[in-house]
């Protein structure tokens, strides 16, 4: 049996969705200039404030060091490139749905942001959930994102802010944990998730 480490090794990530990793990295890293020299090039919770809050949160210092700690593996109380890392192959190829996603929530919003003005588009989304998910699971990821309706009544593009993406996400998440639930308490589920024959 292969452990948690040997399994994530095996997880690929998309050239396209590494480009995009990287412009999201190199965009959060830069936003507190009064980290401390060693930790320039990671993640803190300054810089975290920072994106959050031109996202139109109002998160609370506890918050962002909750975000940070879930994915801190070495406790610095930064993330780094590694740990970034880390986390996204751990969110991607998590079906437990017992993965901690903040951090990933947020980075997923702004691969999909590549001008980092705050909104995104279904339009903007379809590269990366296309190379995710593929053609066949294309329409049901836009509609868990943005609804029935890709377009406003005028006929423009619906757009989305940061808060209403992670609204829409955790109650998909929500939803996909009551099928879970339900699934367990079928006669022919077996301890490993899978139906028997």
């Amino acid at each position: 049996k292969e452990s948690p480490w040997e399994k994530l090794k095996t997880v690929e990530i998309k050239p396209i969705e590494q480009e995009c990793l990287d412009r999201v990295f190199q965009y959060l890293i830069d936003k507190d200039p009064t980290k401390p020299s060693n930790d320039k090039n990671k993640i803190g919770p300054g810089d975290l404030m920072k994106v959050l809050t031109f996202l139109g949160c109002k998160p609370l210092k506890s918050e962002v060091n909750l975000i940070i700690w879930e994915v801190d593996d070495d406790l610095d109380g930064y993330v780094s490139k590694d740990e970034y890392q880390t986390m996204y192959k751990r969110c991607i190829s998590d079906t437990t749905g017992l993965e901690p996603r903040k951090l990933f929530n947020l980075v997923q919003f702004l691969m999909y942001d590549k001008t980092f003005k705050g909104r995104v588009t279904v339009e903007e989304t379809l590269q990366i959930l296309f190379v995710r998910y593929g053609r066949e699971n294309l329409d049901n990821e836009i509609t868990a994102i943005f609804g029935e309706d890709e377009k406003n009544e005028d006929g423009s593009e619906k757009e989305i802010t940061y808060g209403e993406y992670v609204d829409k996400i955790n109650k998909r998440a929500l939803k996909d944990e009551e099928s879970r639930i339900k699934a367990r308490k079928r006669p022919d589920y077996n301890l490993n998730g899978a139906e028997e024959r």
